[in-house]
């Protein structure tokens, strides 16, 4: 072999290895034919689709879609293949792919068995060679994951209705107290829009003592707890709420969920209720002390002006018994004021003078009034006529208005502390104003002193119920209250009430007087106290008439079954045997007996008490009475109760033992009670039907009078229709 020829390979030797990549190179490489492989292995969907709508080819993954045989797609119009409410749309995203534009949109497909489908579908222009010949569109069932999708939208939907229609507030935290969510009703509680909360910090609207109670509570949420408390916030607009706060923590360290209450309301209501449950139970102690301070002042007063009476008795000396008397009607005064107030009772609209209602209510405050050095001043319209009001429910008012006035003026000077309270009458209303010289109302609270707990004193001083409750009594009577600054210094509450008349009854016409009794009378004094006894019997008997006394209700039955007495004077409350059980024997055994009976009570505020008197229609005398001026009258019967009666002068003595104090009341009140007394040195009259024998009787004045009585008529005015009685 010459040199520079190759030499052949020896035959019968292997060739040396090729790489795959030569291996290709070597062969003719087809790109359809490995495109086609790689879209049969695709796990999505692929369709190829001509220029005329139609399928060219599909992959393994479409003939499974569309739940048809691989062979049967070619050929197919994609208008078989799609939902008929999508072919429109579908038709559409097509052109714009051929226009060169990639769609990518989700519609729905006719599957296996003529099953909707959701898909996913991305479509994208065909070209080969240069030449646009059609679409490729790759689609992905997306059915289960729209469903689970729409069912989630579905649930949020629904959350989000309960969320925005709940009644109670509901609002959501992040991990630093900052508001995330806020409904419809937490927009109506606090006053806020919510878009000026979310990324808010939730402290600012509490007040400084309430946050470390709701900063403790928060951290129990983000660790997991779930827990319940009460707190109050302010709103917007600066008004005070109580809220009921309701915590939980749906995904730990994330989110706080609070669930929230307005129970203002419900604490006023709760208030009340305590509030009115303790003066219940302060009713039933008053009138129980009540009874013991009546029993021994009756006592005082009636050794006062028997010594009084004695022609014989020393200048000076009188001087100090009249002092005693005036200082015992006082007392009882003042105990009729705290029964009358503390008592529970229904409201009752009845003819009132505002001005005595004043009156009474500034004697309820006297004490604390003359200690703390302020100088009432009383500006009353004299000429200010009645409305039908009730006097208890007015009580209440006017005493929250001068109890408010009192502390208002804590830190005046002591001179400089004047309480003035005015009433007018002002076209068809009565004004009442009641003004003090304290430091006056800031007037960006003028508006909210009247709304429930809302208070200006420190915590434990006040419930923030008065002013409310006072608005509330006031509008039930169709009246108006409100709140304004003096014009000097201090704040001045005004209240105007509309006047209504009382229903026109006309004047009592007077009728014949029947003959009286003998003038020496056998009479039986039933009391447990002994004070009470030897006063009416000391007095009676100085009258010339027989009395005896007892301190028991069974040993007065016995005697009565030994004796016959003309009357029976019975205390309502002794320890055996209560006068209401002593007037039940006395009837059962001889009704003629239950017709002499006149009862006295220290008690007479008591609705068992007053319910009790007004079936038997027999007279009552409140402790303390009056020995020397005794009588109004005391009814004969139902028809002849309102009558007023002349009278004879010889009955005179014979009257007085049978009333110990006068009174004025409504003629269809079986009660006799001592509001509307008119002053002493008055006459007033007697009607009873005693031992079947019915007289008349005047007492009370050194001559006998005659008094015709209109129903209705001031007590100011009575005194013109008192006239001597001729003969």
């Amino acid at each position: 072999m010459s040199k520079g020829r190759r030499a052949s390979p020896t035959r019968g030797t292997r060739p040396a290895p090729t790489s795959p990549n030569a291996t290709l190179k070597r062969r003719a490489f087809d790109p359809t034919r490995v495109a086609a492989e790689i879209v049969a292995a695709l796990a999505d969907a692929v369709v190829v689709t001509g220029l005329d709508r139609q399928v060219i080819t599909a992959n393994r993954a479409a003939a499974d879609l569309f739940g048809r045989p691989l062979d049967d797609l070619p050929g197919t119009p994609i208008d078989d293949l799609v939902a008929i409410a999508e072919r429109q749309h579908v038709a559409e995203r097509e052109q714009r792919a051929v226009q060169g534009e990639e769609q990518r949109y989700e519609t729905k497909i006719v599957g296996a068995g003529g099953d909707e489908r959701v898909v996913a579908v991305s479509t994208t222009p065909l070209v080969v060679e240069g030449e646009l010949v059609g679409t490729v569109a790759a689609l992905r069932d997306v059915t289960e994951e729209k469903h689970a999708q729409d069912t989630l939208a579905r649930s949020e939907a629904r959350y989000r209705n309960l969320f925005e229609s709940a009644s109670d507030a509901i609002a959501t935290f992040d991990a630093n107290g900052r508001f995330t969510t806020f409904n419809h009703a937490a927009e109506i509680i606090s006053g806020y829009r919510r878009e000026e909360l979310v990324g808010q910090w939730f402290a600012p609207m509490l007040p400084d003592d309430e946050l470390p109670k709701a900063l403790a509570h928060f951290q129990k949420a983000l660790a997991g707890e779930t827990g319940l408390f009460e707190t109050s916030f302010y709103r917007k607009d600066g008004d005070v709420r109580t809220i009921q706060v309701t915590y939980s923590t749906p995904r730990l360290d994330e989110e706080v969920l609070c669930v929230i209450r307005d129970v203002t309301d419900q604490k006023m209501l709760q208030e009340q209720l305590i509030q009115s449950e303790k003066m219940s139970a302060i009713g039933q102690l008053v009138s129980g002390v009540a009874h013991e301070l009546n029993n021994p002042l009756a006592g005082i007063s009636a050794f006062a002006q028997l010594l009084l009476s004695e022609k014989r008795f020393p200048p000076d000396q009188r001087t100090a018994a009249e002092m005693i008397y005036a200082e015992a009607r006082r007392a009882s005064r003042i105990v009729q004021n705290l029964l009358t107030f503390a008592r529970q009772h229904k409201p009752e609209r009845t003819p009132t003078s505002v001005n005595q209602v004043l009156d009474d209510t500034l004697e309820l405050r006297g004490y604390e009034l003359r200690v703390r050095g302020i100088d009432v001043q009383r500006d009353y319209d004299e000429q200010s006529p009645e409305t039908m009001a009730d006097a208890h429910q007015l009580q209440q008012v006017f005493l929250n208005l001068i109890t408010n006035a009192e502390q208002a003026m804590e830190r005046a000077e002591r001179d400089q502390q004047r309480l003035t309270i005015r009433t007018r009458r002002t076209g068809n209303v009565i004004r009442v104003e009641v003004e003090d010289t304290g430091p006056g109302i800031p007037p960006n609270l003028l508006e909210r002193i009247f709304n429930p707990f809302f208070t200006t004193k420190p915590t434990g001083s006040g419930t923030g119920l008065g002013l409310s409750i006072s608005l509330g009594i006031v509008r039930e009577h169709e009246g108006r209250i409100w709140a304004e600054n003096a014009t000097q210094s201090g704040a001045r509450f005004v209240i105007e009430l509309p006047i209504v008349a009382p229903h026109p009854t006309g004047e009592f016409q007077s009728t014949p007087a029947s003959q009286p009794m003998a003038d020496r009378l056998h009479v039986l004094v039933v009391d447990d106290e002994a004070s009470v006894r030897v006063a009416l019997q000391r007095y009676l008997s100085s009258r010339g008439h027989e009395v005896e006394t007892t301190a028991s209700g069974r040993e007065a039955l016995a005697r009565m079954r030994e004796d016959a007495f003309d009357a029976v004077i019975i205390d309502m409350r002794m320890p055996d045997v209560s006068g209401e059980q002593l007037y039940g024997e006395l009837k059962a055994r001889d009704p003629s007996y239950a017709d002499r009976v006149i009862f006295t009570t220290g008690q007479l505020v008591d609705d068992t008490v007053r319910t009790f008197l007004a079936s038997t229609g027999r007279p009552c005398v409140p402790k303390p009475f009056d020995p020397c001026h005794s009588l109004e009258r005391v009814r004969s019967d139902p028809l002849q109760a309102r009558q007023a009666v002349q009278l004879e002068v010889a009955a005179v003595r014979t009257a007085l033992i049978l009333v110990l104090v006068v009174v004025l009341v409504h003629p269809e009140d079986p009660v006799l009670t001592s509001r509307n007394f008119p002053g002493e040195g008055h006459a007033f009259l007697l009607a009873q039907d005693l031992d079947r024998h019915r007289f008349a009787l005047l007492v009370g004045a050194e001559d006998a009078h005659r008094v015709r009585r209109v129903r209705g008529l001031p007590p100011a005015d009575r005194r013109d229709h008192v006239a001597p009685l001729q003969g």
